[in-house]
């Protein structure tokens, strides 16, 4: 990867650093969880439901912040891996999620692989700067959902 300098004052901006930070971890990530035969987004599906048994697709891809094809194309994957099955749901439209035996013990590797990928990733870090970080992260994730609702009502006038 380019040295950040080469992107002169883009280089410095927060959301540039955050982002290609954000790049190097989710890259890690994904090669760590890939023997496990599931992506970053899947295995985020994947720990979801086994904490919502029974949401629907709906619920599911407002949490993961994707759009229907998407959450259904991991739906359908996760399906295909044994990972997750699809009963009624509350009405003819919608179906309830659950995990298998198959998903709760990928749900217990994944977590397990998050884990040891967070302290690898983060381990520059202090323990009072990783705690430090997750609380700004926190707080302008918070932020971004209290504008959202804003954002959308300006661009819909």
């Amino acid at each position: 990867m380019e040295d950040i300098t080469a992107f002169g004052v883009l280089g410095e901006r927060l959301s540039f650093l955050l982002h290609h930070a954000d790049m190097g971890a989710m890259t890690a990530l994904a090669e760590r969880l890939s023997p496990l035969g599931v992506t970053p987004g899947r295995a985020t599906a994947i720990v979801y439901i086994g904490l919502h048994e029974g949401c629907d697709q709906i619920t599911l891809g407002r949490a993961l912040g994707v759009n229907r094809a998407s959450t259904m194309k991991a739906i359908d994957a996760l399906t295909v891996l044994g990972a997750i099955e699809r009963r009624p749901g509350r009405d003819r439209r919608t179906n309830a999620l659950h995990l298998t035996e198959t998903g709760r013990n990928l749900r217990g590797a994944i977590e397990q692989a998050t884990r040891e990928h967070d302290q690898a990733a983060f381990a520059v870090l202090s323990a009072d700067e990783r705690t430090q970080l997750r609380g700004l992260l926190t707080k302008l994730r918070s932020g971004a959902r209290r504008r959202a609702p804003a954002i959308a009502m300006a661009a819909a006038r």
